[in-house]
């Protein structure tokens, strides 16, 4: 175990088979695990038997004791950085996520695979164990302070759920904090096209950057006056950037395309 991977496994056996049930596992799934680990879920997803299976450990030190449930051959360990294992080398439909984040890198990881449904295979399901601080920003609403971008960025392509809080004594070595598991289910049309995206992130951006101030200067910056009086958005000039909604984040990304082009 190496303190810098974030490493901390899963104990808890009833929380383990609820993941196991919710991601609904037959003979035709695809799975893919980021940080087996110690291999609590890994060897449960492969007593389920999927089509195909791939968990992705950045930690060698754990390879030996994983590999004992690696016997079929369409199930793959693969010692690797998950930030950078390109996922659509290794499965030909799409396919479902499990992992237990690593911390320092759960964000990063979203966003990864946020920018991956836009081109067969991509995840079409997604359960994930967050930070619960994290997982309270992925799914804050407007007006509170924990709404942000990840909030906005996250829900264009999926419908997100919290399935379970999970103590922190669940887990070994225990962590400072507790943690959340929610499941992400591809949307079957994103609320924006993924090629307006890249103006979600910057629309994004730019308005909760110094979150606390009026949107007038910034909605200037980003649009030129004919846009800004052609759909009014001089009406969200005294808001702040939580007091808007997802929609119309949404709406001002495809302004900022049309803006743009």
């Amino acid at each position: 175990m190496i303190k810098k991977y974030g490493q901390n496994f899963l104990i808890n056996k009833n929380i383990i088979n609820t993941i196991i049930t919710e991601i609904n596992i037959n003979k035709n799934s695809e799975i893919l695990e980021i940080g087996p680990g110690d291999g609590a879920l890994t060897k449960e997803i492969i007593k389920k038997n999927p089509k195909k299976f791939i968990a992705v450990e950045i930690d060698k030190n754990l390879k030996n004791n994983l590999e004992k449930y690696f016997n079929n051959y369409n199930h793959k360990l693969i010692i690797d950085n998950s930030l950078y294992f390109n996922e659509k080398k290794y499965f030909q439909d799409n396919y479902q996520i499990i992992s237990n984040l690593p911390y320092n890198i759960s964000l990063a990881l979203l966003t990864k695979w946020i920018h991956e449904v836009e081109y067969k295979p991509y995840p079409s399901k997604m359960i994930l164990m967050f930070q619960k601080e994290v997982a309270e920003r992925i799914l804050a609403k407007p007006n509170s302070k924990k709404y942000g971008r990840i909030t906005v960025i996250a829900s264009a392509f999926f419908k997100i759920n919290k399935i379970l809080n999970v103590d922190k004594k669940n887990f070994f070595p225990v962590p400072k904090v507790d943690s959340a598991i929610l499941v992400f289910e591809k949307l079957k049309k994103g609320k924006i096209k993924f090629n307006e995206i890249k103006f979600l992130e910057q629309i994004s951006f730019e308005l909760f950057n110094n979150r606390r101030k009026y949107l007038k200067k910034k909605i200037k910056k980003l649009f030129s006056e004919k846009i800004i009086e052609k759909y009014s958005l001089n009406q969200f000039f005294f808001q702040r950037a939580e007091n808007l909604s997802i929609d119309i984040f949404y709406k001002l990304a495809i302004l900022l395309k049309k803006e743009k082009l």
